[in-house]
């Protein structure tokens, strides 16, 4: 497009008119969430690195969430863009101002003694011109450059509509079609923008955000089974952190009306559970003690042993 040909009040006015650069920042964001889910989405088949299919899944997602990185790294770049494009020109006011002060000079000064003075405005606005010009000119060629985006791979293996097994890739070719009409649509709108006469804004996008509105639906499922995934991920590592007490020990009962009863107090029953009989010899062994067994014997009886002869030594 030759911006020359137009007048710096145009050029200035059309490059400002619009919603800016949102909706591009927005787009922006949109492919950086894509390209982050589809790096999770690849990260869950590295537990299933060594099946041949899963590897090569894992591949292609990593390598869609590369470009759509990259994807969303040149809208951004298209948004800086059309910033400094707005900078670059010349502000609606200050041609007004110039084109003011031309007209009164003229209408006031009849014998041109103010022909100088006229001439040096006339001089500042054939500047903006030549300025609006060079920046509208410098912002169709870093739109271009931004717009110019590497197409999406297809996925590995072959689908069929009505395919069955444990893999089904019935989204996958509207995923494949969608991401390859978001492209030229970007670059169609960007095109639109750079031509004569400028479209409004949103119809120039328009192509753009019904293809991104699409491509987020067709992201849905994904998004649910990683969030499934992730909390399943998440009750494992709860477990490993805290085991459960006693692992190994004698398993806890319970009983309820089984309590035995000693006097009028309700005890466990293991309290009352006999316990064998101890011997004296043993607890005075024990305790480092020296004991006999004591016999009881009638006075009529006659002593015999050592008791005996303490008796008699007595």
């Amino acid at each position: 497009m030759h911006f020359t040909t137009l007048p710096p009040e145009l050029n200035s006015a059309r490059v400002r008119s619009g919603p800016g650069d949102r909706p591009l920042v927005r787009a922006g964001e949109a492919w950086q969430v894509l390209s982050e889910r589809l790096r999770a989405m690849a990260a869950a088949y590295a537990p299933m690195a060594a099946m041949p299919s899963a590897a090569a899944m894992a591949a292609w997602l990593t390598t869609v969430a590369e470009q759509a990185e990259e994807t969303a790294a040149r809208a951004g770049a298209a948004a800086a863009a059309y910033r400094a494009a707005v900078a670059a020109t010349v502000p609606p006011a200050e041609i007004a101002a110039n084109r003011l002060q031309r007209t009164l000079l003229a209408s006031t000064d009849p014998l041109g003694r103010t022909a100088a003075a006229i001439a040096e405005l006339d001089g500042e606005y054939d500047r903006m011109w030549a300025r609006d010009a060079d920046a509208l000119r410098d912002y169709a060629s870093a739109s271009a450059r931004a717009a110019a985006l590497t197409p999406f791979a297809a996925p590995p293996g072959a689908w069929r509509a009505g395919a069955s097994g444990c893999w089904k890739l019935t989204a996958a070719p509207d995923v494949v079609s969608t991401g390859r009409q978001v492209m030229p649509a970007i670059a169609d709108a960007l095109a639109r923008l750079a031509s004569t006469p400028i479209p409004p804004f949103t119809a120039a996008l328009a192509p753009v955000t019904s293809s991104l509105s699409k491509l987020s639906s067709l992201s849905a499922p994904s998004g649910l089974a990683i969030s499934h995934l992730n909390a399943a991920n998440k009750d494992a590592a709860l477990r490993a952190l805290f085991p459960r007490r006693g692992n190994g020990g004698p398993a806890v009962r319970v009983a309820r009306g089984r309590a035995a009863v000693v006097g009028a107090l309700s005890v466990p029953p293991s309290w009352t559970r006999a316990t064998p009989p101890v011997a004296a010899a043993a607890v005075g062994a024990a305790q480092g003690w020296a004991t006999e067994r004591l016999h009881l014997v009638a006075g009529s009886e006659a002593p015999s042993g050592r008791g005996a002869a303490a008796v008699k030594g007595g």
